[in-house]
């Protein structure tokens, strides 16, 4: 009687079950769940939209809001970017002051571009709520006073960034800037973390993801200041005001994708925290 032999696996199919396996290894590991988390909050397609928004609703409001109390946002994004003098003043000539807008601003003008300020508040509060998994209170005008008052203390923390930033460069160079970059962005997003999550999670339990976010948006002010000057005179030269706009709008995406990074990690901390 003959006795049949069994059939060997083909290459491609024990290629398939390691690769399944390696898969599978990968979502229990760290940064398996890390990415997972991100794929979670779609954070790719969540930075082109707070990209595109910020350019429409808080570029606008930010640049009248400096002019009404004497400043220039144009300073503020070159500062934040660190553009070099020909970078800045492209940046300058695609982007008015602000001034005749306050002179000519009407209370229907000034209802819009505070919605579009509040419409950002919004976004970024879906975004924590997302990533921890958190269900908003209920209520209109409690939403609304804390997106407002995010919105107010976005402006005063991008113009204190810019007047310290004006007054420690001579002393201590790039190198004290970027640290006080980083050390701002810390209070400022952990407080912030705090803020959208309506209070509901612990302070302490958002400092990792303050730390973190700090990290991410300083390590993008150092690659923002050997790349995106370059950038943006290029695209000036080849494609005129678009060019600009193109690497204005990379550079916001990539703040949107820090945010992100920032409060996965700090969820991730938590959740490690919890484990031990």
């Amino acid at each position: 009687m003959a006795v049949e032999t069994p059939k060997r696996a083909s290459p491609f199919s024990r290629w398939i079950g390691a690769a399944r396996r390696w898969s599978e290894k990968f979502d229990d590991s760290a940064p398996g769940r890390f990415w997972n988390h991100l794929s979670t909050a779609d954070f790719i397609n969540s930075s082109f939209a707070f990209a595109a928004l910020a350019v429409l609703s808080a570029f606008p409001f930010l640049a009248v809001s400096s002019a009404a109390i004497g400043g220039d946002f144009r300073t503020a994004i070159a500062a934040r970017m660190g553009l070099n003098v020909e970078a800045t003043h492209d940046v300058d000539r695609l982007i008015a002051g602000g001034n005749q807008s306050v002179a000519t601003l009407t209370w229907v003008s000034a209802i819009v571009l505070v919605a579009g300020a509040v419409g950002m508040a919004s976004t970024l509060q879906g975004w924590y709520h997302r990533i921890y998994e958190r269900t908003p209170p209920k209520g209109l005008l409690r939403h609304f006073a804390y997106q407002l008052a995010g919105v107010i203390v976005f402006t005063l923390y991008i113009s204190a960034e810019v007047w310290i930033f004006d007054k420690v460069r001579p002393a201590g160079g790039e190198v004290l800037v970027f640290l006080l970059t980083f050390v701002l962005a810390v209070l400022f997003w952990w407080t912030a973390a705090y803020m959208l999550l309506y209070r509901r999670v612990p302070l302490r339990d958002l400092l990792p993801a303050g730390v973190a976010t700090g990290a991410c948006i300083t390590g993008l002010g150092i690659v923002s200041k050997l790349v995106f000057s370059g950038e943006i005179t290029s695209g000036q030269k080849s494609y005129g005001p678009a060019g600009v706009v193109l690497a204005l709008i990379s550079f916001l995406v990539g703040f949107g994708v820090c945010l992100h990074l920032g409060a996965v990690f700090g969820r991730m901390w938590n959740e490690w925290r919890a484990e031990r």
